[in-house]
């Protein structure tokens, strides 16, 4: 048995095996851009994979390709520290070779050849993942997230009740309609995006209290500003002064046979409340001007979700009484699949020095391969 990382020139091979082996006509045996952009393009791939290699492990079982997985390697910020992290997407192996622990070396393929501190994966499924309650050891923390704490803002109520719940608003009868709100202190929310500005405002103010992703402007530029086929709105906020005090991101959707269309927004980052809340008021606009839905937003953490809720936002709050509030999933609509699962594990000595019950783990359906084309 063989395990390796797919060359550069087999990417085509490897799209043949994501067709075949993970699921016929999947977007990734399609669309090659968006394969160099995930599994190539990646800011962290030529220091590390290297450029005649390809973000993308195979398992070889006398020249037949049984397994594979792609692999993203990002900078990871842990309290200001910086660190290496692995995503291994799509992970499958061939039905009659899963007891021959195959899916486990491509998993641990990463940690053979670069020095990773921690490893995610992000999915959304019917199921909570299948993993182990946490786990700490010496040496090695690993936590599970069987639901990130999903944010919604309904911009009409009816509407969206009438395109995806069959007509009942009774879904969101304790949802009211999400409006502007007064703020204080003169705020500019624009599109600019300066790199020396905003990692000077990111690495000062936001990667000392956080642990997630670098959010630097290497990463937003790769991930949001030169994605092949979404077109991701960035906002920053700026005092003043032309200091800027925050940014989000979020993409207008177009659903149901492009009859409507809603605001997913993938990251929400703020230094204050004021900020916060000039975030918001411009989500607000956006979305009332492109006339969508709702709005929503997944992330691991609510630590700069005051403008949210300000504006009218509330957390997703399901139970046996209340199964879900709003589909996920609308291609086609699917009310069975609502919950965004994630598993996060930090591998080393530096594990002794972490504190995770801090509320500042971040991670937002940015991350992994979750807002992308299917």
């Amino acid at each position: 048995m063989e395990i390796r990382l797919f060359k550069k020139d087999e990417a085509p091979m490897y799209m043949e095996a994501i067709d075949q082996i993970w699921k016929k006509g999947h977007i990734l045996s399609r669309d090659r851009a968006l394969l160099d952009f995930m599994f190539y393009n990646n800011p962290m791939h030529e220091k590390y994979i290297g450029k005649d290699n390809y973000g993308a492990i195979g398992v070889w079982e006398d020249g037949k390709i049984i397994g594979l997985g792609g692999l993203m390697l990002y900078e990871f910020n842990v309290n200001g520290k910086t660190e290496l992290a692995s995503n291994v997407t799509n992970i499958i192996v061939l039905e009659e070779y899963r007891k021959s622990m195959a899916g486990l070396l491509i998993f641990g393929k990463p940690f053979e050849l670069y020095p990773i501190f921690c490893s995610f994966g992000i999915a959304l499924s019917k199921l909570a993942m299948r993993i182990s309650p946490p786990t700490i050891t010496q040496d090695y923390v690993m936590q599970p997230i069987h639901k990130l704490m999903r944010m919604i803002g309904i911009f009409n109520k009816k509407k969206t009740a009438e395109v995806l719940l069959n007509g009942n608003e009774y879904y969101l009868r304790n949802y009211n309609i999400v409006q502007k709100v007064s703020q204080f202190g003169e705020k500019i929310v624009n599109r600019d995006l300066d790199e020396n500005k905003w990692n000077t405002f990111y690495y000062t103010h936001i990667a000392p209290k956080t642990i997630s992703v670098s959010r630097n402007y290497e990463f937003l530029n790769w991930r949001y500003l030169n994605h092949p086929t979404f077109e991701y709105l960035v906002y920053t906020v700026q005092d003043q002064l032309g200091n800027y005090e925050g940014l989000f991101v979020a993409r207008v959707e177009r659903i149901v046979n492009d009859t409507a269309k809603n605001l997913r927004i993938v990251e929400f980052i703020s230094k204050n409340q004021d900020a916060s809340i000039a975030l918001a008021n411009k989500i607000v606009e956006i979305g009332t001007e492109e006339d969508v839905l709702f709005a929503d937003f997944y992330c691991t953490t609510d630590m700069f979700n005051f403008g949210l809720e300000s504006v009218g936002f509330k957390k997703e709050f399901t139970s046996e009484d209340d199964q879900f509030v709003l589909p996920s999933r609308f291609l086609p609509i699917d009310l069975s699949v609502v919950n965004l699962n994630a598993v996060i594990s930090f591998y080393g000595k530096s594990v002794r020095k972490l504190n995770l019950l801090e509320n500042n783990i971040y991670f937002t359906k940015g991350d992994s391969d979750q807002d992308r084309p299917n």
